[in-house]
């Protein structure tokens, strides 16, 4: 939805901005929506689209913006808090606070853990062995997303 400022104008740096910011969720996913919005978050973030210091929207709008409940925000922002890389300051929103090492950092590493602990406990639900959810990842890592074919690290 696009505002127009007092002035009959279209505030266009705004609408520039939430555009370069826009958090996407897919809620036909496996993976907790409220992990898909840490995530998210995370990638602004390590791309250098969110800065510190930067706000993050509300809980309220982004959650509008998402369309899910306020509480699944709330949580996601809570627990990006509980790991050092948003501040909660009361009545002025959520800011970002730091920003972590590419691949070092206990921010990745823990997100990385709670994305691989869920595909664990989905392959679990099919019941999967260790072995079998072993070799699926490994064949991810040769044949996934950022890989040619036949190329190896």
């Amino acid at each position: 939805m696009i505002r127009v400022d007092a002035t009959g104008f279209v505030p266009i740096f705004e609408e520039i901005k939430k555009e370069i910011l826009r958090v996407r969720v897919d809620p036909t996913s496996f993976v907790p929506i409220y992990e898909q919005i840490k995530k998210e978050i995370l990638r602004l973030v390590m791309t250098g689209r969110l800065k510190v210091r930067d706000p993050l929207p509300s809980i309220r709008d982004l959650a509008a913006e998402l369309i899910v409940n306020p509480n699944t925000v709330a949580r996601a922002y809570r627990e990006l808090e509980q790991d050092g890389l948003v501040s909660a300051q009361k009545g002025r929103g959520s800011f970002i606070a730091r920003r972590p090492e590419p691949g070092t950092d206990k921010d990745v590493k823990a997100h990385l853990s709670r994305v691989m602990d869920g595909a664990i406990g989905e392959a679990r639900k099919f019941e999967l062995r260790d072995g079998a959810i072993q070799g699926l990842f490994e064949e991810r890592l040769k044949t996934g997303p950022d890989r040619k074919k036949g190329r190896t690290p």
